[in-house]
């Protein structure tokens, strides 16, 4: 799964490339809007899963770091966080069994 996760970044970073090279590159007129309308789209997509990644980060404590890497990656970015949020949440659940248990 690891493997898949890395191939998946890479071929994030080189979409953001090809958009970014469609900004700034040589041939601007000739490569139209659409990679505009694509990166727009992706990116928004990544800004939402970063506010959802802020709605959290009282339990998770993401650093900058984290947040640069969501806005990069995405949902391939966000797999770790998601098994830290279940994890806490585990926890959690059986404390609260725990304590039921000592109050009979």
């Amino acid at each position: 799964m690891k493997i898949i996760n890395l191939a998946m970044r890479l071929i994030m970073l080189i979409f953001w490339a090809g958009i970014i090279y469609a900004l700034i590159g040589p041939d601007f007129q000739e490569v139209g809007s659409i990679p505009l309308i694509l990166g727009a789209v992706v990116l928004l997509m990544h800004l939402l899963q970063m506010l959802m990644l802020k709605q959290v980060a009282k339990l998770l404590h993401p650093t900058t770091g984290d947040y640069l890497s969501v806005l990069v990656f995405g949902s391939f970015a966000m797999q770790h966080h998601r098994a830290r949020l279940k994890e806490i949440i585990a926890e959690k659940q059986q404390q609260k069994q725990e304590q039921g248990q000592e109050q009979k």
